[in-house]
Order: C-alpha cells, then sequence, then structure tokens
C-alpha cells in the first residue's frame, strides 16, 4: 500500500524499508537531509541524483514537519553502517584489484 506522506513524498512498505521517499524513486528523505548536512546546495543534489529542484524541496518541507523522526532515523542508519563496518560485514574476503 502507498501512503502518501505530503505532496511529493510516499512511503511503501517493501520500498526501502518504509522509509519515506520521493514519489517513484527510492531515493529517500534521509538522503535527501544527509546531503543537505554535507554542504551540498540543493541544486548539486538535484543534478546528483537526477531529481528536480522541486522534489528535493518537497523532502526538505517534509523533514522539516518530521525533523525528530528522520534524525533519529539517520542516527539509527549510522549506528548501524559503524557496527557493520567494524566487523568487517560488506568487505570483500580477498583483494579484488592486485596491487
Amino acid at each position: 500500500m502507498i501512503e502518501i506522506q505530503s505532496p511529493g513524498i510516499t512511503r511503501i512498505e517493501r520500498i526501502c524499508g518504509g522509509r519515506p521517499c520521493i514519489a517513484g524513486t527510492r531515493l529517500r528523505v534521509t538522503d535527501i537531509v544527509t546531503a543537505v548536512q554535507l554542504d551540498y546546495s540543493r541544486s548539486e543534489i538535484a543534478a546528483d541524483f537526477d531529481i528536480s529542484r522541486e522534489q528535493v524541496d518537497a523532502a526538505l518541507a517534509y523533514y522539516q514537519l518530521n525533523k525528530a523522526a528522520i534524525d533519529a532515523d539517520i542516527k539509527l542508519q549510522d549506528e548501524t553502517f559503524e557496527r557493520h563496518s567494524a566487523t568487517g560485514y560488506g568487505r570483500p574476503r580477498v583483494a579484488i584489484l592486485s596491487r
């Protein structure tokens, strides 16, 4: 089932873990927010992700309305990445390229 969260933002349980995404994409609101936090401009984000400025603005408007939940999700994603990274998860067991 598709839930429309706000104009341009949807949430589909089986896509991106049910996280809010830009409608018609798998691009999560957290991806846009993280890019802003890394000091990318809205124009750079739109170009890099091949979306419109309006879609970037929709994600950021959603973030402003749901800041606590999105911030908590970003923190959880960061902690999960760090935990998996520390155990070597996702790293190839042998070198891919010879040195």
